[in-house]
């Protein structure tokens, strides 16, 4: 016996949001701490939203791929220029929807202690004038890396005289701990930083600046967050909210900290810090509506405290 006709069942389902109908709103997510909590914090909005996520750890040539095949729906951490080669052919044949710039301070290049800084070493250019309070050595990560790369071909093409110089190269963490080593005595040292990262939490540090020849090493960055061309069309409420999506080097540096060094559940952490941080929230959530047309901004206040 039918209980209800195609045409009673096709107006219930206009009556239900498009969102409710939607499949679960899959992010890529590479392993970095950074992207990591940043995702979670978009999920949790999202999931308060009435929205289903997934979050799918995968590399960033997979995410840029499935973005045009319709696996990934949104990605959060285009770092650029450094993912130009996959970023600029999508974007340029506009196969990817870049939404906005969600972090513009992201830097990397050399670094010294604030102390070596006020001492007058402001730019690469400074370091050989004082080369043996530095033991004419700067301090890296790993071998075949990027910036160990380029500073490589720095001190090969004795830019800024640093031809005589060497780098000791090993892993982030063994790199930090023997920076604080050296800050702990006082003495100078240099060394490869980035941001948005917990070193600049945990360091008291100051950016040096480029010289010509150094550009592939000391660099600014932006992250913007891009989507498949229909994710605008089928979650036009979670793309306003991604839309506003903005986060200083601070604010993603301390989640770093949070998760990276101090180990604490990025869920855990996300959850604390929208709970914190009801301003920035209300920024991001600004005339954006839950799944229900309700106000974004008060169902996420109601759901995470």
């Amino acid at each position: 016996m039918r209980l209800f006709s195609k045409a009673a069942i096709v107006i219930v389902l206009c009556l239900i949001p498009a969102a409710l109908l939607a499949k679960p709103i899959r992010f890529g997510v590479p392993p970095w701490p950074g992207v990591t909590v940043k995702t979670e914090v978009v999920c949790q909005i999202l999931e308060a939203m009435g929205y289903e996520t997934l979050q799918l750890e995968i590399g960033p040539p997979v995410i840029y791929k499935g973005m045009t095949s319709g696996d990934v729906d949104a990605y959060v951490a285009a770092w650029i220029p450094q993912q130009n080669e996959m970023f600029l052919p999508l974007r340029d044949a506009k196969a990817i929807d870049v939404i906005g710039v969600n972090v513009d301070q992201a830097d990397t290049g050399l670094c010294v202690p604030t102390y070596v800084w006020e001492a007058g070493v402001h730019s690469v250019a400074d370091l050989d004038s004082h080369a043996d309070k530095f033991d004419r050595t700067i301090y890296g990560i790993e071998v075949g890396s990027g910036m160990h790369s380029s500073t490589e071909e720095m001190i090969q093409n004795d830019v800024a005289g640093l031809g005589d110089w060497e780098q000791v190269g090993s892993t982030t963490p063994v790199m930090l701990s023997a920076v604080d080593d050296r800050v702990r005595q006082n003495k100078w040292v240099v060394f490869h930083g980035w941001r948005p990262h917990w070193m600049t939490i945990k360091i008291d540090m100051k950016f040096l600046e480029g010289v010509p020849g150094s550009e592939k090493l000391v660099s600014s960055s932006k992250v913007y967050t891009v989507a498949s061309n229909e994710f605008g069309k089928q979650y036009p409420e979670a793309h306003a909210f991604l839309k506003n999506l903005y986060v200083s080097a601070d604010i993603q540096s301390a989640w770093i900290y949070a998760f990276g060094f101090e180990n604490k559940d990025p869920a855990d952490v996300a959850k604390a810090w929208i709970a914190e941080n009801p301003e920035t929230v209300a920024k991001w959530l600004e005339g954006v509506r839950t799944v229900n047309g309700k106000p974004a901004f008060e169902a996420v206040r109601a759901k995470i405290k």
